[in-house]
């Protein structure tokens, strides 16, 4: 006769622990369903409580649809997201907003790359324009603003403040050609005090009005030669002083880069003498 013997007592409770544990997470997971809801359609898991939680697929009524992790009925975690205008997201979630980090795909072909908060781009982040131009900073509200630095796709950076992606405030540009501005701009446009160095070695110190020197300023020539006075459209125009590197001074008025009208020259030596000038042609001295 064959005796049957009974399982180990210590084996028969590891049985029955594991039995209760898979249990459980069947009763804390339901299988997949497609249900539908008050916003869209939700084909993924629910908890015990019928809340949708855990990872599923949804098609959201206002023609949205989002792939990724579910918490009480809302989206947290990880998903990713397309919208009815053809825009992407794929990143963060917190209780249904875009919530931390991420990256939007815009339609127009700009991708933004980095911080989220309440459902908006804000933080700091990279934003690559379909264009070429690229931008490494701050966001705020869902624009370009706070302190940043800019690659321009022809070449050009620039770096410092920008307010609703357009440079406002203190920054500096750099130009493909070789030239540097660093002073005050205002919605892209230089305006206030600003330095701009040229790549042969002048230099201007002055004010500037609508990308231009205009305003008072001091242009300093490589070669030794200062003008310090007024400016209009980037041209010496106005009372001014020319000072030649050899010591030669004029003091007198300028209209479009040439003397105008009465003048003062001062020799290196000392000596003095007035004259009068006509688009830059002395006509008359004393």
């Amino acid at each position: 006769m064959r005796i049957i013997r009974s399982p180990h007592p210590k084996i028969m409770t590891r049985i029955a622990t594991l039995v209760a544990f898979f249990v459980l997470c069947y009763s804390s997971i339901q299988a997949q369903a497609n249900v539908k809801y008050i916003n869209g359609t939700y084909d993924g898991q629910h908890d015990a409580n019928g809340q949708r939680t855990g990872f599923a697929n949804a098609i959201l009524d206002d023609g949205s649809t989002y792939k990724g992790n579910w918490e009480a009925n809302m989206r947290n975690g990880q998903g990713e997201a397309t919208f009815p205008n053809g825009d992407r997201y794929v990143g963060e979630w917190k209780n249904d907003q875009r919530n931390g980090k991420g990256k939007y795909f815009f339609k127009n072909g700009d991708i933004y790359t980095g911080d989220f908060e309440a459902d908006i781009m804000n933080g700091q982040g990279v934003y690559r324009f379909a264009n070429g131009d690229e931008y490494t900073g701050s966001v705020t509200n869902g624009q370009v603003t706070g302190i940043g630095m800019c690659l321009y796709a022809n070449g050009e950076t620039y770096q410092g403040t920008l307010l609703n992606g357009k440079r406002t405030g203190q920054g500096t540009y750099t130009y493909r050609d070789g030239k540097v501005y660093e002073g005050l701009f205002s919605e892209d446009i230089k305006i206030g005090k600003g330095t701009m160095t040229f790549p042969n070695g002048d230099k201007y110190v002055g004010d500037f009005t609508n990308n231009k020197r205009t305003g008072q300023g001091t242009y300093y020539y490589a070669n030794g030669d200062i003008y310090e006075g007024q400016f209009t459209n980037g041209l010496m125009d106005g009372a001014g002083k020319f000072k030649w590197a050899d010591g030669d001074v004029f003091i007198g008025t300028w209209k479009a880069n040439k003397r105008q009208g009465a003048g003062k020259l001062i020799s290196k030596d000392g000596g003095e003498s007035v004259k009068q000038y006509s688009a830059g042609i002395e006509i008359a001295s004393n």
